[in-house]
């Protein structure tokens, strides 16, 4: 769903916002993904740790969406968190910052996915993410840079459908998400953005997302 949601906001206003949705309309997404999220902590020495998250999707099939009118055939977002903790309370020191950012529409053979949902692959691929500078209330959007991002998911274990919907409001728009299809757990080894990672968590999945959103006026 990540993955969709940073699509969604990419596709109306440019890039992906932490605290932006695109208003009114309908994005629809039909085809494989795969993902993969992971991060760590180093310590500081001093009762401090700095710590990152990193996440990584692909998709291939079709985007398709009324807020840009275009639709796309395949796609790769990542997004990579850093930020200093207090060990004793776990409270952030300082402002987290979170980066972010997709590219659509790949070279034929970036991307492949096996069969039965047992691989996928993303060729070494360079992409631009933008910073966000976030404290309790808002975010607010910062310098963006190129990102080397690349690796190969490797099925394991039994394959589940899923079928679900949702729904909410907060008083002005109504929010639907619904989807249905096949996933299956994965095995990660690559890199993002300078973090090599080995035998991290993620899935592999084949099937429909469609977000909605219908707002009435003040």
């Amino acid at each position: 769903m990540l993955a969709a949601v940073l699509a969604l906001l990419m596709l109306s206003s440019g890039s992906a916002a932490a605290d932006t949705n695109p208003g009114p309309g309908t994005f629809t997404q039909n085809g494989k993904s795969a993902d993969v999220y992971t991060g760590g902590c180093d310590s500081n020495g001093d009762g401090t740790s700095t710590c990152w998250d990193a996440g990584l999707s692909i998709f291939a099939g079709k985007m398709s969406d009324n807020f840009s009118g275009v639709s796309h055939a395949n796609q790769v977002c990542a997004n990579v968190d850093s930020y200093n903790v207090d060990d004793a309370t776990g409270d952030y020191i300082g402002e987290p910052v979170f980066e972010s950012g997709c590219k659509v529409d790949l070279p034929n053979g970036r991307l492949t996915f096996g069969r039965n949902l047992a691989s996928a692959t993303l060729a070494t691929t360079t992409i631009s993410i933008q910073q966000y500078v976030c404290d309790e209330f808002t975010c607010e959007p910062g310098a963006s840079r190129d990102v080397t991002v690349g690796g190969t998911w490797t099925g394991a274990g039994p394959t589940y459908f899923q079928k679900y919907r949702s729904t909410s409001d907060d008083g002005t728009c109504r929010f639907n998400d619904s989807g249905k299809g096949s996933f299956r757990d994965a095995s990660f080894s690559g890199t993002i953005a300078g973090h090599g990672l080995e035998d991290s968590y993620g899935s592999i999945s084949d099937g429909k997302f469609t977000y909605r959103s219908r707002c009435s006026e003040v």
